[in-house]
C-alpha cells in the first residue's frame, strides 16, 4: 500500500464539517478558528466527528496489478499542476499500479466525457475524477453511467454528478474557506466597508462553496457593500484586469475578498500599478502560491489566507488502492486547512495557525504552491530575511 511522507500525512484529516454557533451568541461563544493556545476558543468544538460515513468497497476488491484513470479537469494554474503532481508521484511509488491513465479536459466538459469513454474502453480499474464542470448534465450522465456498471470513481477537488457516484470524495472544506477569510474581512473592516469579491470558476463546485459561504458571512453584517463579484477563472491576469477597471474608475474598495491567490495576486499587481505605496493596500484573502505571500508581505498588505492543500493529490490515489484492495475508506476526506494571517492582523474571531511571514518561502519560486505535501530534505531549512 501507499506511504506516505510525514508532509502528506498532516493533510489526512477526518472527514468533517464545521458547524457554526447561532449567531446570536456572542463572538467569545461563536469560538474563533485558529491556534488554541491564543485566547480562542478549541478548534475541536468547531467540527462535528460525527459526520464519519464509511463505505464498505469490498465489491471492488481485486488482486493486483491495477490501471487507475485519473481524469483531470486542467493544468490551467500552478495549484492545479501541483496537484497532478502530488498523485504521479504517488502512484510511481506503487508496484500494484501496472498504469496510470492521465486526461487533462482543459476545463472542457465535453473534452472530459470523450476522456472517460475512452478510459472505460482502455478498461481502467478506478478512475480518480476532478469534474471539468460542477453542473454539466452531460458530464453528469457519464459519470453516473460509469459508476451504474460497476466501476469506482474517487472524486477529488471538484465535484460532479450525484453523491451516490462517487465512492469518496477528496476535498478541503470549500465553506470554512469561503467563511473564515469572510470573517477574518469583516472583522478586520470593523463591520463596515466596500468589499470587492474575486473568485475561481463559475462552473467549479469549490469556487461556488467559497462564495455562497462568504456572501453569507458578510450578509451578517448590514454595513458591509459588496459593490462587485467578479469571476477570474483563476487568472492573476484577469484579476488584474477587473481591479485595474475598479481603480480608473475612481472606486477604491476597503477589502477585497478572493477565494484563492491565485487570482488575489493579481488584485495586488493592479493596486501597485495604480501607484498604491506600501501599506495603503487594501486588506487581502488568499494565499495557496509563494508569490501572493511574497507580495503581500513586502506590499504590507493584511492578509489572511487558508490554503486549499494539493497535497490531496496522494491522498486521493491512496484512497483509491484502499478501495481496490476492499477496505473500508471515507465517504468524504477532507484535508486539513490551516489559518494564515499576516503579523498583527488576527481578528477576535479568526487565530492564526501561522502567520504569513512564516509560511512565505523566499527561498523558492514565486509559483511554489504552498501545502502540496513532500518536500525535498534541502529545502527544509529556509531562511527568514527581514521584511522589506
Amino acid at each position: 500500500m501507499l506511504t506516505l511522507g510525514p508532509a502528506a500525512q498532516a493533510f489526512f484529516y477526518a472527514p468533517v464539517k464545521h458547524v457554526p454557533a447561532p449567531v446570536t451568541a456572542p463572538a467569545w461563544a461563536r469560538g474563533g478558528y485558529g491556534r488554541t493556545d491564543r485566547p480562542a476558543v478549541s478548534r475541536v468544538a468547531q467540527w462535528n466527528n460525527g459526520l464519519l460515513n464509511l463505505v464498505d468497497t469490498e465489491r471492488f476488491r481485486k488482486p493486483p496489478p491495477y490501471v487507475v484513470g485519473f481524469a483531470n479537469a486542467s493544468l490551467s494554474n500552478p495549484w492545479r499542476v501541483a496537484m497532478v503532481g502530488s498523485l504521479t508521484a504517488a502512484a510511481r511509488r506503487q508496484r500494484d499500479v501496472a498504469q496510470l491513465v492521465v486526461r487533462d479536459a482543459h476545463d472542457d466538459p465535453e473534452l472530459q466525457v470523450a476522456q472517460l469513454q475512452e478510459m472505460r474502453a482502455q478498461g481502467i480499474d478506478l478512475l480518480i475524477l476532478s469534474a471539468a464542470a460542477g453542473s454539466d448534465p452531460r458530464l453528469d450522465a457519464a459519470v453516473s453511467e460509469l459508476a451504474t456498471r460497476g466501476l469506482p470513481i474517487i472524486g477529488i477537488d471538484r465535484h460532479c454528478g450525484g453523491p451516490e457516484d462517487m465512492v469518496s470524495f477528496v476535498t478541503a472544506s470549500d465553506l470554512v474557506i469561503g467563511r473564515v477569510s469572510a470573517l477574518w474581512l469583516a472583522e478586520l473592516l470593523g463591520g463596515k466597508g466596500c468589499v470587492l469579491m474575486l473568485c475561481g470558476r463559475r462552473d467549479a463546485s469549490p469556487c461556488q462553496m467559497r462564495l455562497q459561504a462568504a456572501k453569507e458571512v458578510f450578509s451578517l453584517h448590514p454595513q458591509i457593500e459588496i459593490v462587485g463579484i467578479e469571476f477570474t477563472d483563476w487568472q492573476a491576469v484577469q484579476a488584474q484586469a477587473a481591479v485595474s477597471r475598479m481603480l480608473t474608475s475612481g472606486q477604491v474598495p476597503d477589502g477585497v475578498w478572493s477565494d484563492s491567490g491565485l487570482q488575489s495576486i493579481g488584485s495586488l499587481q493592479a493596486f501597485a500599478a495604480a501607484g498604491f505605496r506600501k501599506g495603503a493596500i487594501p486588506p487581502h484573502t488568499g494565499g495557496d502560491i509563494n508569490i501572493m505571500y511574497k507580495t503581500a508581505l513586502q506590499m504590507r498588505v493584511p492578509l489572511c489566507a487558508l490554503d486549499y492543500p494539493a497535497a490531496m493529490g496522494a491522498l486521493a490515489f491512496q484512497t483509491a488502492l484502499e478501495t481496490l484492495s476492499g477496505r473500508q475508506v471515507p465517504r468524504r476526506v477532507e484535508t486539513n486547512l490551516e489559518v494564515v494571517v499576516s503579523r498583527g492582523h488576527e481578528t477576535t474571531s479568526v487565530r492564526a495557525d501561522v502567520l504569513a511571514e512564516e509560511k512565505v518561502r523566499w527561498d523558492r519560486e514565486n509559483d511554489f504552491v504552498h501545502a502540496a505535501g513532500w518536500i525535498p530534505a534541502a529545502m527544509r531549512t529556509r531562511p527568514r530575511p527581514a521584511v522589506p
